[in-house]
């Protein structure tokens, strides 16, 4: 029987697990600490560790993390989150900017995990036992809803190729901190990197990080869409790269009943333009199409006004 001391310390490791899996695993682990069978113990606590990790994936997002796993190893992971080698998923949960404070605390345990689920003919101490579950206590006893995203550059790179949903899922994971930093990059992206074509997933994790910012970045945020975006779509700088379609999408429009400056004077610029368009007749059906969908957005005053030019734009079109 091991010393009832370090029996304790294994089972304060154990009791400190808040996840319910992982809990048991470690039960399971400090029985077979008690019945002497320490490599059997070793082994279980490392399930308990790679459970962790990979629920962490599963609930944030296993699209980011087949993101960073092609990248990194140069192939697609398996289908089967399970089989990937514990080792090409730490590193790939590295990359992804998750667990950063605790992934590099795993090596020892890992390696000993190695050694006892095969018939190496190394056996542990009790002792060395005991160190090694407490070496990963601050990963056993994390809850995965506490955990997030770290990495922009990694989040930037994953928004060029996601879908809009998969964009949009991630960002309520990611750090409070970066939230802001986050979104003007993205909005970066979007107006002037000509080498995205497929914003869905720029525009899904603007969107998922809108909610999260306060009244004052959002004001950042507007003044830029109105000044470094809005202007040049509109009103024809052959330099833009967006269009209007693409700037309606992006927008997080606030209700039409709202008082919002910074929502009118972006939708003053819309009508302006499909008011010219509408006079000129050289719309075009998606402008007629673009001008059906800002009317939900708008206030009275420009919904009026949209709905003027729209009536004039199906003139011309019928005739």
């Amino acid at each position: 029987m091991p010393d009832e001391t370090l029996r304790q310390r294994f089972e304060m490791v154990a009791q400190s697990a808040r996840e319910p899996v992982v809990r048991r695993y470690l039960e399971e682990a400090c029985r077979c600490f008690s019945a002497d069978a320490y490599n059997g113990a070793v082994v279980m606590a490392w399930n308990a560790v790679a459970y962790y990790i990979r629920q962490v994936v599963e609930t944030i997002s296993v699209a980011l993390f087949r993101h960073n796993y092609t990248i990194l190893h140069g192939q697609n992971p398996p289908d089967e989150m399970r089989t990937i080698n514990d080792n090409l998923f730490i590193h790939t949960c590295r990359r992804m900017g998750i667990l950063q404070d605790v992934i590099d605390r795993l090596g020892r345990l890992r390696d000993r995990r190695n050694d006892c689920a095969h018939p190496s003919g190394i056996f542990v101490l009790p002792d060395e036992t005991v160190e090694l579950v407490e070496s990963v206590r601050q990963v056993v006893s994390c809850q995965v809803a506490d955990e997030r995203l770290t990495e922009i550059g990694i989040l930037q790179e994953f928004a060029r190729k996601a879908s809009e949903q998969e964009g949009a899922a991630v960002a309520q994971w990611v750090e409070e901190g970066l939230c802001s930093q986050l979104a003007h990059n993205l909005l970066t992206i979007f107006s002037r990197n000509n080498d995205v074509e497929n914003i869905s997933g720029i525009i899904g994790l603007w969107h998922g990080l809108w909610g999260r910012l306060d009244d004052i970045s959002r004001q950042r945020l507007w003044n830029r869409i109105i000044e470094e975006i809005a202007r040049d779509v509109l009103e024809g700088n052959e330099a833009a790269l967006r269009t209007p379609e693409e700037l309606v999408r992006l927008i997080v429009w606030p209700q039409p009943d709202d008082t919002h400056p910074s929502r009118d004077r972006v939708g003053q610029l819309f009508v302006e333009w499909l008011e010219g368009l509408a006079q000129s007749g050289s719309f075009r059906e998606p402008d007629m199409a673009l001008a059906r969908g800002l009317r939900q957005h708008m206030p009275a005053p420009l919904r009026d006004r949209l709905q003027v030019a729209l009536q004039e734009m199906t003139r011309r079109y019928a005739e």
